[in-house]
């Protein structure tokens, strides 16, 4: 396993630059977040859907990228954006989840099961790569306007579980 922890772009004003709803909880961001020009460059992970909906099954909404702009009946309207397949050539696109300071204010239990349904999907999805070589980024929100920190995990796909000890200990302050 390697995991490096790097700074990363402030999510809340690249999302406004963007003209898209800016998460405060938990969010699949595109692979591509900090790098992208336009959101039409947004690239997801193959897997970013099946996670999506994993964590619908546990009582957990991605507040991911979605125009601001309100389309009928008030909902956002969905980012127009392409999902990488493991046999694309840009295909080493991470997945990556956002975990914002307001998820705090949730159960405790929401980092770890998060990150848990992340492992999962990563282990068993077909169009993945090998369980054992998975590419990861959590991007953490560091409390009372202190940026934002990006956990670049590379290696095996149930270690995740353990980067919520990480994550924690970004919104600690250590």
């Amino acid at each position: 396993m390697l995991m490096q922890t790097k700074d990363f772009v402030d999510v809340a004003a690249r999302a406004r630059e963007f003209g898209c709803r800016v998460p405060a909880r938990i969010a699949l961001l595109p692979g591509n977040f900090s790098t992208a020009a336009h959101v039409d460059e947004f690239r997801y992970h193959a897997a970013t859907p099946l996670v999506r909906s994993a964590w619908r099954g546990v009582g957990l909404e991605d507040e991911g990228p979605a125009l601001s702009d309100r389309g009928r009946r008030g909902q956002p309207t969905p980012v127009r954006a392409i999902v990488v397949g493991a046999d694309a050539p840009s295909a080493q696109v991470p997945l990556v989840v956002f975990f914002g300071t307001r998820l705090l204010d949730s159960p405790a239990w929401c980092p770890a099961v998060a990150l848990g349904m992340v492992s999962l999907v990563l282990a068993f999805h077909p169009g993945c790569a090998s369980p054992r070589e998975v590419r990861f980024d959590a991007v953490v929100e560091r409390p009372d306007g202190g940026g934002y920190a990006c956990l670049e995990y590379h290696g095996d796909a149930y270690g995740l579980v353990a980067l919520t000890r990480d994550v924690r200990g970004i919104w600690s302050g250590k």
